[in-house]
């Protein structure tokens, strides 16, 4: 039983969770390209590479920091990524070349991967010491919908600063991510921290998680979020080439942020489906969706279509976390949640190799309808699978 004054502590996590969502993202995003290519003379080509050793970073981190984080603690991970990625903007700032961006790309992610897994499953743990957890993703919903209006008003604001000096949006950027390392240290723990009880072996922990029985749930959530991720790698693009003017383009990324920000907010009712109905109903919104976006050339379907598809992959992955905390139980929290995260990298590649291929065979109409139907196509199968494993696994079960 909890005294009445820890049990206000920890109801503070969940508010300040929300803040943290708003301060951990990159406020000076949109500037990123232009102050290392403009101010820093970086090539493309040094900007993939960029991209490609991020990228490796963090898929090499992402199990091991879940790992350490279920170790630790998942307070003192979250403090360990937070405080790892606190200069990077600093670099971008500064040294704006392609040191300075390699280093500030890899402090920022590799500072993500200690915080991502650890953070859901501190408040998955805040939430059951509350006796609250089947509210996970009702919580995780609403703190993602005031993330994404925070964000967005500073995403709005932050880049005007840059014709006053290209400097001061990378310096407020830090200043972001100090409020987020403070947040992080202001967090209390809940009384049901088991980093005590998890064996020394990380191998352990990564057996006893990607199990035959687990493996089809992580490769279709995998792929699934390897969509999501990039099924809007050439949004701009395609919106052009069927007449909508660049001015506008802004209009529609800060709907899609609206839209995501209503869903946040009723999220959690997803979370009511049985987990291969939701699976189902996942595949059918998202495959539907990228079809859609090239099925016509009308300006307004498209935008819909956009809109929508955005809008939902901003907050699905919360059930598929809710969905996997409540089915998959044990201590390896945050190493579960990582783990679905390298599954995720891993459909990122597959996703952006195959509707690079269609838009380029293809064009952008064209592309996009047939990388919508091979995702159904991929996704059913996936699917098809997982029903097959779960009947099996029910069948063994004795009555």
């Amino acid at each position: 039983m909890l005294d009445a004054s820890y049990r206000k502590q920890l109801e503070r996590n969940i508010p300040k969770y929300a803040w943290y969502k708003i301060f951990t993202k990159r406020v000076f995003l949109p500037l990123i390209t232009i102050q290392l290519v403009t101010v820093g003379q970086v090539t493309l080509q040094q900007l993939a590479i960029i991209a490609i050793i991020t990228s490796i970073v963090q898929a090499v981190l992402q199990m091991p920091a879940g790992y350490i984080a279920d170790k630790i603690g998942n307070k003192k991970s979250i403090i360990l990524g937070a405080s790892i990625s606190v200069t990077s903007p600093l670099f971008y700032a500064f040294m704006p070349n392609f040191w300075g961006g390699l280093i500030a790309s890899v402090l920022f992610f590799g500072g993500y991967a200690f915080q991502s897994g650890a953070v859901e499953a501190f408040i998955h743990n805040t939430l059951g010491a509350l006796n609250r957890e089947k509210e996970y993703a009702k919580v995780m919903g609403r703190a993602q919908t005031y993330g994404l209006i925070g964000n967005v008003a500073l995403v709005a604001l932050v880049p005007l600063t840059y014709n006053i000096h290209h400097t001061l949006p990378f310096i407020l950027g830090f200043l972001s991510l100090v409020g987020m390392l403070l947040l992080t240290i202001s967090f209390v723990h809940p009384p049901n921290d088991e980093a005590a009880r998890i064996p020394k072996s990380p191998f352990e922990a990564i057996k006893s998680i990607v199990t035959p029985q687990n493996v089809a749930l992580f490769v279709f959530a995998g792929f699934m979020a390897g969509v999501s991720n990039k099924g809007v790698e050439f949004r701009e693009l395609l919106l052009q080439d069927i007449g909508v003017a660049v001015g506008l383009l802004g209009f529609v990324l800060a709907l899609s942020s609206v839209a995501g920000a209503v869903m946040g907010w009723y999220v959690h009712l997803l979370d009511r489906l049985r987990p291969l109905t939701f699976y189902f109903l996942d595949l059918v919104l998202i495959a539907g969706n990228l079809v859609l976006m090239g099925l016509t050339d009308n300006i307004a379907v498209a935008i819909v279509a956009f809109t929508i598809f955005a809008g939902y992959t901003r907050v699905r992955t919360i059930i598929f976390q809710a969905k996997m905390l409540h089915e998959i139980k044990h201590v390896y929290k945050a190493t579960l949640i990582s783990a679905l995260n390298l599954f995720t990298l891993l459909g990122d590649l597959i996703a952006i190799t195959l509707l690079t291929r269609f838009v380029v065979d293809e064009g952008y109409l064209l592309g996009y309808v047939l990388f919508g139907l091979s995702v159904f196509g991929i996704g059913l199968f996936l699917w098809f699978m997982m029903l097959v494993e779960h009947r099996w696994r029910h069948s063994r079960t004795p009555a």
